[in-house]
């Protein structure tokens, strides 16, 4: 199975499993995460997306307990995700480090002189 189909299965059965109210929206995003890897999306674009929305899916949660707090499903799309995108983002420090800019973990940037 490659890393994509693999992906698809996560999010759909997430989709599908996670009936909660208070995820309603994050659970559309979900299902319009699923089309675009279906119709050809860029799989590194759509796991950067997901992350986000994944980290914004539950706000009442505290920020260290953003993705334990969520439901089993969501937290293994995460656990699939995380690994992949640690190479992205390092490339993307490293990139920013040349400029003077460093990227915080959630999302703001630091400027050094």
């Amino acid at each position: 199975m490659t890393q994509r189909q693999e992906l698809i299965q996560l999010v759909d059965t997430a989709f599908v499993q996670v009936q909660l109210p208070q995820f309603e929206t994050f659970r559309a995003q979900l299902g319009q995460f699923s089309m675009d890897l279906t119709h050809g999306a860029e799989t590194t674009q759509v796991m950067i997306a997901l992350r986000k929305a994944l980290l914004q899916a539950d706000l009442s949660l505290k920020l260290k307990n953003r993705i334990a707090g969520l439901p089993v499903e969501y937290r293994a799309i995460y656990d699939f995700i995380a690994p992949e995108l640690k190479a992205v983002d390092t490339q993307t420090v490293d990139k920013y480090t040349h400029y003077g800019f460093v990227p915080l973990k959630f999302g703001s940037t630091v400027k050094y002189p």
